[in-house]
């Protein structure tokens, strides 16, 4: 029963994000807040009810200890013993209301990490919004570890909506780490529209590096050629290094846009070179 309680609604909730993502499609805004009420709402129900095997009991009653170490201790010995159950026992450690002490957040961020799947992810949900950026940044890399491509949407809402840029950052590292299809969509979108341009590159630098792999990137990769599109010439740049690594037919019209109007020199000169790279190896 309680197994069924955890699992039933994220497989559909997923999959819609999932797809959201692969069709290029923005998300409802209040999906992740909708999921993240509702993982509430299931530990609550199961802890007001001790409906949870009580085997378990004496490592989730020392998350209220009043030692700090303590809380941590049991934190890792939840994530040793792994399972549904204890990924959603430790939404008390990981959730900023509940838990003071963002050393033992961040430990419970890793910890559901280790123990990954379905409920993991669910339980992470909750400290995309932690309000320590260490902690953000710990959950990012923990989501990664949880649950590959259906980490994906978790991932992108902390690239869309963090206001820290260490943060952002880091979501960019997990989805070049996934490297799969999934997650060009969201380095695409981060690519054209993040306010700062270390994302902008950053995204060029892993679509590049997917684009081994996922050859439709290429596309991808043109559109912030086009011009007009990014006005930094170091983002641009970026691009045209990452069409090389692509290496794919479709890039050869970006790059010949950009080799006779680009407005920089040096991107022009890089274009032309890589434009040759590419061509040669067809």
């Amino acid at each position: 029963m309680i197994g069924k309680m955890i699992g039933k609604t994220f497989p559909v909730l997923i999959a819609t994000l999932v797809t959201a993502a692969t069709l290029h499609a923005q998300p409802a805004p209040s999906q992740m807040d909708n999921l993240n009420i509702e993982t509430a709402e299931k530990y609550q129900t199961i802890v007001d009810a001790g409906s949870f095997p009580q085997e378990l009991a004496p490592l989730f009653n020392q998350l209220d200890a009043r030692e700090e170490a303590i809380r941590i201790k049991a934190v890792h010995s939840l994530a040793l013993v792994g399972g549904p159950m204890a990924a959603l026992l430790l939404r008390r450690a990981v959730d900023d209301d509940l838990e003071r002490s963002s050393s033992v957040r961040s430990e419970a961020a890793k910890g559901l990490g280790d123990i990954g799947g379905r409920q993991a992810l669910e339980t992470l949900g909750i400290s995309l919004k932690d309000r320590d950026v260490t902690v953000r940044m710990r959950t990012v890399e923990a989501l990664r570890y949880a649950g590959t491509v259906f980490a994906v949407p978790y991932i992108q809402e902390a690239l869309r909506n963090d206001i820290d840029l260490g943060v952002r950052l880091e979501a960019v590292r997990m989805l070049r780490k996934i490297g799969t299809q999934f997650s060009v969509q969201p380095l695409h979108e981060a690519l054209l529209r993040d306010r700062n341009f270390s994302i902008r590159m950053s995204s060029a630098d892993a679509l590049g590096e997917i684009g081994k792999k996922e050859r439709q990137v290429a596309n991808v990769l043109g559109e912030a050629l086009v011009a007009g599109v990014e006005k930094n010439m170091s983002v641009r740049l970026e691009v045209v290094k990452s069409l090389g690594l692509v290496r794919d037919r479709a890039g050869l019209p970006f790059l010949a846009s950009a080799m006779q109007n680009d407005p920089d020199l040096t991107v022009r000169m890089r274009a032309t070179e890589i434009y040759g790279r590419v061509l040669g190896l067809q």
